[in-house]
């Protein structure tokens, strides 16, 4: 038999140098989703801020961008790279530890055998697994998978409703590797061994407190001291635990426990012979933040999966009157492997002679020539897409830059708007189609919550500004200045000059100077002149002031109507968004389901 390092040399490592390089394109995918991410959620901590939104609306914008930046990126490129990964590497590390066994990605041993078992008083909730691995060593039918259980309570809260109020609470049962063999013996009872804790931390009170355990039937005491120092045994037949707990087999179990120093349970009920063994970390996956190219990772998925097959070589169960000789299930995905190629063979076999050229009609002739020109736009295609790329990375770099001129000047609005559009080209411009179109929902649906906030706070504050503190001011500057604006009519530029009147107070609040042009939430009735007239250069006005920002102040508190404008606007934006995002989560759902 060929050595590990000999095996990954010649058989792993042309596919893991493939793997390789997708795992560098999925680890960079997933960075750039992070980004993104991040970027988003500090857009919207600062409009959060800005308008003092309630914390709620934070988190759920957090889980929002969270599941529509990672959840592409999962279904494009990591479940793709953990595909290849588990049909291609696993399968020959499973080959070469045992040609008899097999291996599928997608089983596990089902959720009766576990309860069968024994081994775990609670009954699991939710039961998920993955990564079975069966067949026959010898006489003995074995099969394993990585199994998570856990318990699920339905915990009711109080409540002055009617109606009370249920929430479900998980609580880990089993997170580990689970391992059946089939025995050819039928037993009256169940035997369980399970780690001794109580009686290593108590001593004898431990021992009484392990006779009280009687969910697990009776307590059974062995002459083997040192397995009576690791494990403790319970039975329903004191006569039968003793006759399959054998002196030797106590041995064996004491020595593969002393090698492995893992917490395992082990229970013979039903024919059967179980063995749980935990694990904390997740097994036989691909990693993403190492290099697949490193031998020990290849050792470490080695050595896991080596620690469960060698139970019966260990605990010597051929020897014993084990399992009827099993059938091996056609349903694998070795099987399988080996139908396809088959098949592949028997197609290289019956390909078509190519026969000889004829002159082609003036048909063929058109149709070749249109295969030249798709041909050369193809050559072209990648040139283009990375002029494309390139623009838009410019693009993006440029609104990026713009959008702070407005924040200089305060129109924090139109700022992030500016903003959103330079990020959308960023990831148009480093990310796939397919992430820019995420990208472009989420830009969508941001700035209409932006701009429904922006509303609602600009309603709000009005409304509250009539019940503001009020200090006395002085107008400081009241002149008309000239507004110029260019419309095309007809094919011709013409210019309109509009006057406005250009108002500025000053006042003091908190002991401090602050100045100010808002007149009014609403627009003000008259022309520029008759507004001027109304507010001239050092009269003494009457402001009212926003408590907790002094900055903020008008000299007309209070606002006649609700403005529906940005709602609408808003409505139509998250719409638009929401759209987007659903059809190309149904697109990557179906692109999904096609791998």
């Amino acid at each position: 038999m060929k050595s590990l390092e000999l095996f990954y040399q010649s058989d792993l490592l042309p596919d893991l140098e493939t793997l390789e390089a997708q795992r560098l394109t999925v680890k960079k995918k997933f960075i750039q989703a992070v980004f993104i991410a991040v970027g988003l959620d500090l857009i919207f901590l600062f409009v959060a801020g800005k308008f003092g939104l309630h914390l709620f609306f934070l988190l759920m914008f957090l889980a929002f961008t969270a599941v529509f930046t990672l959840f592409p990126w999962y279904t494009k490129y990591f479940r793709s790279y953990k595909k290849g990964f588990k049909d291609t590497i696993i399968p020959k590390i499973v080959a070469f530890i045992d040609q008899r066994l097999s291996y599928d990605k997608a089983g596990m041993v089902e959720k009766e055998e576990f309860m069968t078992s024994h081994l775990f008083n609670d009954k699991p909730g939710v039961y998920n697994g993955d990564d079975l691995v069966a067949g026959n060593l010898g006489q003995t039918a074995i099969r394993f998978s990585e199994i998570h259980a856990k318990r699920v309570d339905i915990i009711r809260q109080n409540s002055s409703s009617a109606s009370q109020k249920t929430k479900k609470k998980y609580t880990p049962i089993f997170n580990g590797l689970f391992f059946v063999a089939d025995f050819n013996k039928s037993f009256k009872g169940t035997t369980i061994v399970l780690p001794d804790t109580a009686q290593k931390l108590f001593g004898e009170l431990g021992q009484a407190l392990q006779s009280m355990n009687v969910k697990n039937g009776q307590l059974i005491k062995l002459e083997d001291p040192e397995f009576e120092k690791l494990f403790v045994v319970y039975g329903q037949d004191q006569t039968e635990a003793r006759y399959i707990l054998s002196t030797s087999l106590m041995r064996r179990i004491v020595k593969f426990h002393n090698r492995n120093q893992k917490k395992m349970r082990i229970s013979f009920s039903a024919s059967k012979f179980y063995m749980a063994i935990p694990f904390e970390k997740e097994l036989f996956e691909p990693k993403l933040m190492e290099s697949l190219l490193n031998i020990a990772h290849v050792q470490e998925y080695y050595d896991d999966m080596k620690l469960v097959i060698d139970i019966v070589e260990e605990l010597n169960l051929n020897t014993r009157i084990w399992m009827q000789k099993g059938q091996t299930d056609p349903n694998t995905v070795a099987a399988a492997n080996a139908a396809s190629k088959t098949y592949i063979q028997n197609s290289k076999l019956s390909l078509p002679v190519q026969e000889k050229q004829e002159r082609l009609s003036e048909e063929e002739t058109q149709a070749v020539f249109k295969d030249f020109i798709n041909d050369a736009g193809s050559s072209m295609a990648p040139k283009i897409k990375t002029a494309k790329r390139w623009l838009k990375r410019i693009a993006g770099i440029f609104f990026f830059s713009l959008c702070f001129l407005f924040f200089i000047f305060e129109s924090y609005m139109i700022g992030l708007i500016i903003l959103g559009v330079g990020l959308f080209f960023l990831v148009g411009g480093f990310m796939n189609p397919s992430v820019e179109k995420l990208a472009g929902s989420i830009l969508l649906i941001s700035i209409g919550i932006g701009v429904a906030l922006s509303g609602y706070s600009t309603y709000k504050t009005s409304v509250e500004s009539k019940n503001w503190p009020t200090v006395d001011g002085i107008i400081i500057k009241s002149k008309i200045e000239n507004q110029t604006f260019t419309t095309e009519e007809n094919g011709k530029k013409k210019t309109e000059v509009r006057p406005y009147p250009k108002i500025i107070y000053k006042y003091q609040a908190n002991e401090k100077k602050y100045e100010s042009t808002k007149i009014s939430f609403i627009p003000l009735p008259g022309n520029a002149n008759q507004i001027v007239t109304r507010y001239p250069k050092g009269k003494t006005v009457r402001v009212y002031y926003n408590p907790d920002k002094p900055k903020q102040a008008v000299l007309v508190p209070g606002n006649a109507s609700v403005n529906y404008v940005p709602f609408f606007f808003a409505g139509v934006l998250i719409f638009i968004g929401v759209a987007i995002a659903t059809k190309l989560r149904k697109q990557t759902s179906a692109l999904g389901n096609q791998v």
